[in-house]
């Protein structure tokens, strides 16, 4: 029973390692100088695996929610409103190519290795309808509760192109 329950966290973790990524990502796409900080869980760094991948930092810990920014906003202009886009659709796109890769990739693998990967990617499917669908996160959710959702975000900040648009 334990050992099922901990595969259970593990695979919700690594689905959401793969939706944070996304964002990590799209900030290095954004400017050769910028870096990431992925976080899973709270955002604090203690008892917690740091993993460096080039300009990603991670802090990980299994987690039900996690958090990415750029780490030197001081040396990067300012962003503009479709990096802000691009940064915020990340997430739910690397979750949603998640879901296809490792669904597919899960065919092809018998036993416990294709049933847990397979669970990863429909995890990853439920990130991406969770995250793309506008909505604030409920005040319960310890580490996000209160914050708008990226398909929230994505809404607002079209909203303010199109805003802009009229304007000129």
């Amino acid at each position: 029973m334990l050992f099922e329950v901990v595969i259970i966290l593990l695979i919700f973790t690594m689905a959401l390692f793969i939706h944070e990524m996304g964002h990590a990502i799209a900030v290095l796409l954004r400017n050769k100088k910028a870096k990431a900080e992925v976080y899973l869980g709270s955002l604090s760094k203690e008892k917690k695996l740091k993993l460096s991948l080039g300009r990603i930092t991670c802090y990980l810990t299994i987690a039900f929610s996690g958090r990415c920014w750029v780490s030197n906003p001081e040396e990067l202009p300012p962003s503009t409103n479709k990096q802000r886009l691009i940064f915020f659709a990340g997430g739910p796109i690397a979750s949603l190519l998640g879901f296809v890769a490792l669904y597919f990739f899960s065919q092809l693998i018998s036993g416990v290795l294709g049933i847990i990967i397979n669970k990863i990617a429909f995890i990853s499917l439920l990130i991406f309808l969770t995250t793309v669908i506008p909505f604030t996160y409920p005040s319960f959710l310890r580490n996000i509760g209160g914050l708008q959702n990226d398909g929230l975000k994505i809404l607002n900040i079209l909203k303010e192109i199109r805003k802009q648009q009229k304007i000129v």
